[in-house]
């Protein structure tokens, strides 16, 4: 039995006191903003204002939102080869197409990746984006010059980004941004839909999807619109440091543990997992597109929501359609029975 606001989507509004038992220490020296992406253009940013910035490199399997969002700043980004898929070898190879005036940025796949190059001091500048990788080890015991994080993929908060030099005892504090009533609104619509979703949630009958999805909808089409740095403000800022250390990888870790068990790999999708790495979710790769699309629409219909990760990437792989499905705090295990039996419910339908 599939809980009643589906498995997936966006989050819902939860006070950070419930997860007060549920903690993980950061030894991060951060600054705090109010998306990734935003964070990631800071960095640039200072490394363009350094002057020894050439070119910018990014993988060739990437969020098509941000990188559309960074090239109105940075039009010209160069493209390298990677497998987002393969883990037993993802040492990223910099110095076979990047100088040392180069910015690379290395993405933390799904929480899989190693995070290793073969940069050293006369190589290019490498800045790490973990944000599906958010409490993994290469996260938390990052060496690159830069790192950044999308918070709001793991944590129950309206927006959040972050950005830190893990070699750099001292970060300029005051990022001299300016206030932004609008963007602030964006916010306030963002709570607004969460708080309407736990409402839905907790049995009030006049809240539902069809109230809150809309609206988050239109705080995702804003975001892809607005350029601008925002000051954060306090009350945005200890909203987001009162959620900043739940232990969102200990529970991922359980209810992985439990689906690997159960599930295998079949002729119609292998599982993307790395034995001593903790998923972002329960990846699913397909090599056919068909059953790709089928297996979405039918975990949809049985309020399932997954994610695609990404797909207007087109990589010359045999398999290449992914699928993320959410096993985050949210869930229990009796949730992740139900994921279960939608799974071999749609696998014997396939084979009947």
């Amino acid at each position: 039995m599939i809980r009643k606001e589906g498995i997936g989507s966006y989050y819902h509004f939860e006070n950070h006191e419930r997860f007060k038992d549920l903690t993980v220490s950061l030894d991060l020296n951060y600054n705090l903003f109010y998306t990734g992406r935003q964070a990631l253009l800071y960095i640039l940013n200072e490394i363009n204002n350094s002057g020894n910035l050439s070119k910018i490199w990014f993988p060739n399997y990437y969020c098509q939102h941000t990188l559309a969002w960074i090239k109105k700043s940075y039009p010209n980004i160069h493209i390298y080869d990677i497998n987002p898929f393969e883990f037993s070898f993802d040492v990223v190879n910099v110095s076979e197409f990047a100088t040392k005036n180069d910015v690379v940025l290395i993405n933390n796949y799904w929480g899989l990746s190693s995070m290793k190059t073969d940069a050293d001091d006369h190589g290019p500048t490498i800045v790490e984006d973990h944000s599906h990788g958010w409490l993994s080890d290469a996260c938390l015991h990052s060496t690159a010059d830069y790192c950044f994080v999308s918070l709001r993929k793991s944590l129950p908060i309206p927006l959040g980004g972050m950005y830190w030099k893990p070699n750099t005892t001292r970060l300029e504090n005051d990022l001299n941004f300016k206030a932004d009533t609008h963007f602030y609104k964006i916010w306030d619509t963002m709570l607004h839909a969460m708080t309407l979703k736990s409402d839905f949630i907790a049995g009030d009958t006049n809240s539902n999807s069809s109230k809150y999805l809309p609206l988050f909808y239109e705080v995702e089409e804003a975001l892809n619109i607005y350029t601008d740095f925002v000051q954060l403000t306090k009350e945005h800022n200890h909203f987001i440091e009162s959620y900043l250390h739940l232990d969102t990888r200990k529970i991922k870790e359980t209810h992985l543990t439990y689906l690997y068990k159960k599930l295998q790999d079949t002729a119609y999708y292998k599982i993307i997992k790395r034995s001593g790495f903790t998923a972002f979710g329960l990846h699913l790769l397909f090599k056919d597109e068909t059953d790709y699309n089928e297996l979405k629409q039918f975990l949809v219909a049985n309020h399932v929501y997954p994610s695609s990760l990404w797909p207007d990437n087109h990589l010359d792989l045999e398999w290449r359609y992914f699928l993320n499905i959410h096993i985050d705090y949210r869930y229990t295990i009796a949730d992740m029975d139900g994921i279960i039996a939608l799974i071999d419910t749609w696998l014997k339908n396939k084979i009947a």
